[in-house]
């Protein structure tokens, strides 16, 4: 027990926190985490859920050079048997960065969409992340790879390239097919180019096309031929004046995705999925001079439709929501709604650092 208090002990002297000022080898730590309360869930019963603690390590070599990581425990633990739970290194890359220019290799994010690269809770108004970035944008989408990146003339650019997907589990949708840097394979590597603009006061406009051929197993119902995927997405942000807007909409086609999932293995093709599109709108004001509260109250809409299968109906959501923010990167947050005719009221608390 000493020897435990005495690691402990050194490791919180040694480390300082990520907000304060990095010097050449520093290592800073920093993290974040959300539990939610669906009222709606488990017939009415409730469902409380601490859904993900992050944590966070970061490491300055010098003034170019640096490491970055991160851990996440999802669930409260992760059971021997697999049942519930979910452990997995998000990010850990080694990262260049002179100025104008930049480099990373390791475990990356994929730069698709503002959200697979900002989750945290106080970045967005709603409890969950929106569900949007489900089904289209399957953040957290994370493997193993490369990136280079930098800023030209105000824009701001993003090559990066990581492992493929698996072209058998698109069956279920891309958000089945992330490998997650487990063995990852690079037959056609998974490519995404992200530009954005910040130029306009208060203003941020992005968008990113992200393709691969997703490799499929000899005995395929398709031949054997890998899943043609391009994801092409736009976003923008406004952020002044006590109001906020944000708009996100994405869309991924398909080629030669052919699926057998009746069992037959007769090798006959039951459908063909050609594409999924979906898009989500918010809309806030900040209140807290009206109603003189410290920190930041907003009061948001949001409207969203996506559908993961273009033979299927698209799931239409509505949600209505207060988001507080006593102080800077801590959350708390209500919303009621409307998802295809079942009612949604969930509260959530969430903080970064």
């Amino acid at each position: 027990m000493k020897k435990m208090l005495l690691l402990i002990s050194s490791l919180f002297f040694a480390f300082s926190f990520a907000d304060e000022f990095v010097e050449d080898g520093t290592t800073t730590i920093g993290g974040y985490g959300e539990m939610h309360y669906d009222m709606e869930a488990n017939d009415g019963d409730g469902k409380l859920d601490f859904h993900r603690f992050i944590f966070y390590i970061k490491h300055q070599f010098n003034s170019e050079w640096s490491m970055m990581s991160e851990i996440e425990i999802e669930h409260n633990m992760v059971y021997s048997d697999g049942d519930g739970g979910y452990l997995a290194m998000e990010q850990a890359h080694l990262n260049y960065w002179n100025g104008s220019w930049g480099w990373k290799g390791g475990v990356l994010l994929v730069p698709a969409g503002i959200t697979n690269e900002y989750h945290e809770p106080p970045t967005f108004m709603s409890v969950e992340r929106p569900e949007y970035n489900k089904y289209v944008i399957p953040t957290t989408w994370f493997d193993n790879g490369f990136a280079f990146y930098g800023n030209l003339n105000g824009i701001d650019w993003n090559f990066t390239m990581t492992g493929d997907l698996d072209g058998d589990a698109i069956a279920k949708g891309i958000r089945s097919a992330r490998m997650k840097g487990v063995y990852s394979k690079t037959s056609s590597w998974v490519k995404t180019l992200q530009l954005s603009y910040s130029g306009f006061d208060g203003v941020k406009l992005g968008g990113s096309v992200t393709m691969n051929d997703a490799p499929v197993s000899a005995d395929h119902v398709n031949g054997g031929e890998a899943i043609g995927v391009t994801l092409t997405e736009f976003n923008a942000t406004y952020s002044k004046n006590n109001l906020y807007g944000r708009l996100e909409y994405g869309m991924i086609d398909y080629t030669n995705n052919l699926h057998d999932l009746d069992g037959s293995g007769d090798g006959i093709a039951d459908y063909e999925v050609e594409s999924t599109s979906g898009y989500y709108l918010d809309l806030g004001y900040n209140i807290s001079e009206l109603v003189g509260t410290p920190g930041d109250f907003f009061v948001w809409t949001r409207t969203s439709s996506y559908n993961k299968d273009d033979n299927d109906d698209a799931t239409e959501i509505s949600l209505f929501g207060v988001k507080y923010k006593p102080a800077d990167n801590i959350s708390l947050k209500f919303e009621l709604g409307d998802k295809d005719g079942s009612d949604i009221m969930r509260m959530g608390l969430g903080y970064m650092f």
